[in-house]
């Protein structure tokens, strides 16, 4: 800045001295003095700034300077300056100049200058420094330490702090949020505490409903809300978590003094919808599992006893004969004598119990004529089950969620949509095997079981505790 001035003024001054040059020459001029012209031409010319100097007349007077104009320099100025003699033009004089700064005297004005540029320069830091600590650091580090103290204690530490610019906005904001955040945890806090309770129970009713030793006598539809409790507490722990990642985000952005108000109002959007969301799905499994629990039955635990299977497969079939008279059905059972199989029965009579009357009440009318045929085969170690109708059979998308909780066709005419899937539960959890399904429209539906032939009392507190 200080250099383009000297170069400024330098320049003006050339200009002065040619302007001056041209109201000398101007009698010689109108009086063809050339002799006189020619001297002062010269005497211009020795300025070492001067790379030409030339004169350009009506009367076709020139002289010129011992200096080379045909080729200028490059950089140099151009400037002319007209020769007036009592008001009228009769020539021009024409110089090329370069502007050169003196080093010396350059390096001497900034020398100079440097000292009172750096006490400038520190009192305007000095005060920016001030300023910006009274009305930024301040209010900024109040609310760092209310967080902190908030994650502390949980409790709200307002920050003390009324301005009316930005700064003051985003503390108003801040003690807000604050406000409502405390406000929802409590909510939160309390709903979780139903629900985290209400899942203690369903874990209870469903461990229950598994073991309970007549799936016919089961009034419950607890045995599946687990599946259907699962998906509210799911996404509220996923909102609380993503607000908690928020949370540090904005936290670290006070730390680095880097948050600004737009920041603050997307955390506080996000808060209040993650806030919502959570209490909303913590309500609904709340008010899912109190409109179940209720219908729960009292049920016996089942024990592991050695039957032998044929028998108790009568005995099953012959306890759903006033089930079987109103339909035109028949049970045919194919299994020998002789198995003897270690296990827990009840368990295995609701699956059957269970299979038999889904196929009534889905695969058959009242008028309609057909088998049910039970198949049992034994190898060294395992026993297959084949169940096997001739009713109506079922699609390949119903077959596909057959075994899904709270999957029925019949939603509304007394389907609970449970039926199968405890069914899979016992035989996959309780009877430690494994349950396929096959099925065709038209022609029927058939179930593969397959099951240890033997169950321990070791076995059976290991499944126990996999189960919990």
């Amino acid at each position: 800045m200080e250099t383009q001035s000297l170069k400024d003024s330098q320049h003006a001054q050339v200009e002065a001295q040619i302007k001056q040059l041209a109201q000398v020459i101007a009698i010689p001029t109108w009086n063809l003095d050339q002799q006189f012209i020619n001297s002062y031409l010269k005497q211009y010319a020795v300025a070492p700034y001067i790379r030409c100097i030339e004169l350009v007349s009506d009367a076709n007077l020139k002289e010129q300077a011992p200096k080379d104009c045909q080729h200028p320099e490059q950089g140099a100025f151009l400037h002319s300056e007209p020769i007036i003699y009592e008001g009228q033009y009769i020539g021009v004089v024409v110089a090329s100049f370069i502007i050169e700064l003196d080093n010396q005297r350059l390096n001497f004005i900034l020398l100079s200058r440097i000292p009172v540029a750096l006490v400038a320069l520190l009192s305007i830091f000095f005060v920016v420094f001030i300023v910006f600590k009274r009305w930024v650091v301040n209010p900024i580090q109040a609310m760092m330490q209310s967080i902190e103290q908030f994650q502390k204690d949980g409790q709200h530490h307002p920050v003390d702090w009324h301005s009316q610019d930005e700064v003051g906005t985003l503390v108003e904001v801040f003690n807000e949020a604050q406000k409502r955040q405390i406000h929802h945890e409590k909510i939160l806090t309390s709903e979780r505490d139903k629900a985290e309770q209400a899942f203690i129970e369903l874990k209870e009713a469903q461990t229950q409903l598994v073991e309970s030793e007549k799936m016919a006598s089961l009034g419950s539809l607890v045995a599946g809300i687990s599946h259907e409790i699962n998906t509210p507490l799911g996404v509220a722990r996923t909102s609380s978590s993503h607000v908690n990642d928020a949370l540090t985000k904005v936290q670290k952005a006070f730390d680095d003094g880097s948050l600004t108000k737009s920041d603050m109002k997307s955390f506080l959007d996000l808060s209040k919808d993650g806030l919502h969301l959570m209490t909303a799905n913590l309500i609904r499994a709340s008010e899912l599992m109190n409109s179940f629990k209720q219908v729960s039955a009292d049920q016996s635990h089942d024990e592991i006893r050695t039957i032998n299977l044929h028998d108790y497969l009568q005995e099953t079939v012959y306890t759903l004969k006033p089930n079987l008279k109103r339909y035109q059905v028949a049970v045919l059972l194919e299994c020998d004598e002789s198995i003897e199989w270690c296990s827990y029965p009840g368990a295995f009579s609701q699956i059957i119990t269970n299979l038999i009357m889904n196929s009534l009440y889905h695969a058959y009318t009242k008028t309609d004529q057909g088998n049910i045929r039970i198949q049992v085969l034994e190898s060294s170690d395992t026993l297959v089950v084949k169940y096997q109708d001739d009713g109506s059979g079922m699609p390949a998308d119903v077959l596909k969620k057959i075994f899904d909780p709270f999957f029925t066709t019949k939603r509304g005419k007394g389907g609970t949509g449970l039926g199968m899937h405890i069914i899979y539960n016992l035989v996959t959890h309780k009877l430690q095997g494994s349950i396929e399904a096959k099925s065709e429209v038209g022609a029927g539906t058939s179930f593969s079981i397959k099951l240890p032939k033997t169950i321990t009392v070791d076995d059976a507190k290991q499944d126990q505790s996999q189960s919990s």
